[in-house]
């Protein structure tokens, strides 16, 4: 800019009086200046800014429930992992992962051609123990007349013998045929106490066999959404997948021992014996997602902690279970438990913002008379989507 200034102060000037030609220029950029500026010195004086804008509220008094506000976990109330009763390869998978499955609709078929060939042969040894006991009794029913024989011979010698027409030795000899005989009619009943054995052994291998054939079909033991599965060649007791009934679904949480006195005493008066289901069950209950603000779901406690109070932490655990038909809440969430423990006709409310806390305490900035600002000590209570209880 000096450049250029100086080129339209000396256009016509020569080069050998470049220096005149300067001086010249700066006494012309001195005048300018005291021109533009003038000579009178600049004011000191402090000029104070304009008040702050401020915002008032009137505090609001209306009846206020107090609740104790505790940190939950969601949890299926039903869950079930599916798993292997027999192994082998899986021939057919017949759900999609995350599919609304039903109590015995079928998700797996495992390769059966092993176990209808068990099934067959177990079968066959169950046939062929029957055929067995048939020609056991067959035997036995021939060991029973020789015995009949027998019997009669014997009584024909000793008849004779006491009428001195027979002989010692004819009459032994029927002794000894019908001794003979009864030991073949034992025999005979041994062997089909033990052909029943083997049926009952072979039926039991039938059996078991037409489980193991039944269990080739893996179905789902619950309603429920079914997981996703990778597994391919299973063993018995190998986890496929978990179904999931999440219709309903319980929130875990704990309070403590001092909340547990407010809650004991806000429980309403009913006929129930004290501390059984029944009498926590009229408790209401309300759940908030993490995230939410104004939404809340309602439900009811379904389990307090039998044990007591944990020594360790000084809390008690309790369960409460929430209808979850629209699908809102999936196991496992963070949420945030509330429970009603008593009223407050006339509570004084104030918004949460307008509370200043420092080292001594709390206090609020109130407007007096002439718009005078006072600074006033409170003692808060519950905050409450964005409102605070004044105790004092």
């Amino acid at each position: 800019m000096n450049k250029l200034l100086l080129a339209r102060l000396c256009p016509t000037l020569a080069k050998p009086r470049r220096h005149t030609c300067i001086a010249n220029a700066l006494n012309a950029l001195a005048l300018c200046l005291l021109a533009t500026f003038g000579c009178t010195p600049a004011s000191n004086e402090y000029q104070a800014p304009p008040p702050p804008k401020v915002t008032t509220a009137s505090p609001v008094q209306q009846s206020l429930t107090i609740f104790i506000e505790e940190n939950g976990e969601t949890e299926a109330v039903e869950q079930a992992d599916i798993r292997a009763r027999v192994g082998g390869f899986v021939e057919k998978l017949s759900f999609e992962p995350g599919q609304l499955v039903s109590v015995d609709q079928e998700l797996y078929r495992i390769e059966p051609d092993t176990y209808e060939a068990n099934r067959n042969a177990a079968a066959a040894s169950v046939e062929a123990s029957k055929a067995s006991i048939q020609v056991s009794e067959a035997a036995l029913a021939a060991a029973l007349a020789e015995v009949q024989k027998a019997e009669n011979d014997l009584k024909r010698e000793r008849r004779l013998e006491a009428s001195n027409a027979g002989s010692q030795a004819t009459l032994d000899a029927a002794l000894a045929s019908r001794d003979s005989a009864l030991a073949q009619q034992k025999a005979a009943e041994a062997n089909i106490e033990a052909d029943k054995a083997k049926l009952l052994q072979a039926q039991a291998q039938l059996a078991q066999a037409e489980l193991d054939l039944k269990y080739t079909v893996v179905r789902a033991p619950i309603e429920g959404r079914v997981s996703k599965t990778e597994i391919k060649l299973v063993q018995v007791g190998s986890t496929l997948a978990t179904v999931v009934d999440q219709r309903k679904i319980f929130a875990n949480f704990s309070i403590s021992d001092r909340k547990l006195l407010e809650l004991v005493e806000a429980r309403p008066e009913t006929d129930e014996p004290a501390d059984s289901p029944e009498d926590w069950s009229k408790i209401p209950v309300y759940l908030q997602r993490d995230g939410d603000t104004d939404q809340w779901l309602s439900g009811k406690l379904d389990y307090v902690d039998q044990r007591g109070i944990d020594q360790k932490t000084g809390t008690f655990g309790l369960r409460a279970d929430f209808d979850n038909q629209d699908g809102k809440l999936l196991p496992g969430m963070f949420v945030i438990i509330r429970l009603p423990v008593r009223e407050i006709p006339n509570a004084i409310l104030i918004p949460e913002r307008a509370i200043v806390r420092n080292q001594t305490g709390s206090y609020v900035m109130l407007v007096g008379p002439e718009n005078q600002i006072e600074q006033r000590k409170v003692s808060i209570g519950q905050t409450l989507d964005g409102w605070a209880l004044i105790k004092e």
